[in-house]
């Protein structure tokens, strides 16, 4: 019910006769104005209607500082349709965890993420390009590409053990693993050692499957066509 609908209507003065029609009508009119006095005290303390509120009509600069507060809202009244783009910003955001935020984050440019727990994800140095380094979900891969057919990376599980890959050119040449209980190196093709000054074996032995695997660039000979002509020496110089 709107105040138009109670409050009380005043008309044009008639045309009095006399004194006491004057008297009627003053009284009359005091008492309207009385009701009318009442009914505004009554809706300003706490029993003013919508229906009395035109669309609209209630703006910012009507509205004392801090006077609406959470307990007066009710629960759902607030939703993100009612609330103006970039009005929410960071500081005003106090949640316990991220999770009670519910939302694709999108792409996040900047920030500091520390002391969290991150699982089944990709995570790169560089984003499109290389060189990078990565760590993935699929297949649990880290390593390091130099571009797509070149990298080193570490595999959990090469039956049964850990490793480090080597790939160049898109082929898989080489890997350290520990299959055996002890660290392998293994290539798939030749493998090179180089340090500018002396290599140190310390090893109770070094084993070779025979001296012809123990080859001399210089002069160009493997240690088993030595042995073998020093043996044949020795017997030309027994028989003779």
């Amino acid at each position: 019910m709107g105040i138009q609908d109670v409050a009380p209507a005043f008309r044009n003065p008639p045309t009095f006769n006399d004194f006491g029609e004057v008297n009627a009508y003053l009284k009359d009119n005091i008492n309207k104005i009385a009701r009318s006095l009442q009914d505004i005290d009554f809706m300003i303390n706490g029993t003013l209607d919508v229906n009395n509120i035109r669309a609209e009509g209630i703006e910012a600069r009507n509205i004392k500082a801090e006077s609406i507060t959470t307990e007066k809202l009710q629960a759902g009244s607030i939703t993100t349709e009612k609330i103006q783009a970039g009005a929410v910003v960071a500081d005003k955001i106090d949640v316990g965890e991220l999770s009670a935020i519910s939302a694709n984050l999108g792409h996040i440019v900047a920030g500091l993420i520390e002391s969290v727990e991150i699982f089944g994800s990709y995570i790169a140095t560089r984003r499109n390009a290389f060189p990078r380094c990565e760590m993935s979900a699929t297949g649990n891969v880290f390593g390091a590409f130099n571009d797509a057919n070149n990298s080193v990376v570490i595999e959990p599980d090469y039956g049964g053990s850990p490793a480090l890959r080597f790939t160049v050119t898109g082929v898989p040449r080489g890997r350290i693993h520990n299959l055996l209980g002890y660290p392998i190196f293994e290539s798939y093709s030749s493998m090179e050692i180089r340090a500018t000054n002396a290599i140190y074996i310390d090893a109770s032995s070094v084993r070779f499957n025979n001296w012809d695997k123990l080859y001399a660039d210089n002069p160009g000979r493997t240690l088993g066509d030595e042995l073998r002509e020093i043996f044949d020496r020795i017997e030309a110089l027994e028989g003779g």
